[in-house]
């Protein structure tokens, strides 16, 4: 028997004798441990999950990570899925990230880094100052000393 390309198997379930269905064309099918406290090879059998809502509810799939910060050390959090809207990362504006406080914070960087940007290209005499070696560095000293204010300093 020849396997289509998008079919997982032929093999009947033993119970209820029903095949693995075809998976659609415009679909995704992923597969993976996303809990850290079960052990493998001894799977848990539940009857009474109806959907996929059921399945988040009774399982409460969370998984560790570490993520690198700018600095290069280890931030450690737990993620939890609650939903399957919660693995969308969507360019920053998924789930993913909403649920994550590390890559909330990161997002929140690139999108202030993005704003000064624009702000920059907007602004012309921002942009000459910015051309000159001399007034750069003026400006430079001119933030450093406001900062410095901001922060109690001087």
């Amino acid at each position: 028997m020849a396997m289509k390309e998008n079919f997982i198997s032929m093999a009947p379930d033993e119970e209820s004798s029903a095949k693995v269905s075809l998976i659609d064309q415009n679909k995704t099918l992923m597969i993976d441990q996303y809990t850290s406290d079960v052990d493998p090879g001894n799977p848990e059998f539940v009857e009474d999950i109806q959907n996929i809502g059921d399945a988040f509810a009774h399982f409460k799939p969370k998984v560790n990570v570490t993520f690198t910060d700018a600095e290069g050390g280890a931030v450690e959090e737990t993620l939890k899925f609650g939903e399957l809207r919660d693995f969308e990362a969507q360019g920053g504006k998924g789930k993913l990230v909403q649920n994550s406080a590390f890559l909330s914070g990161v997002k929140e960087e690139i999108d202030t880094n993005a704003k000064i940007r624009k702000s920059i290209e907007q602004n012309r005499k921002l942009r000459d100052i910015l051309k000159d070696a001399g007034s750069r560095e003026e400006l430079k000293e001119m933030l450093k000393a406001m900062l410095d204010e901001l922060e109690g300093n001087k």
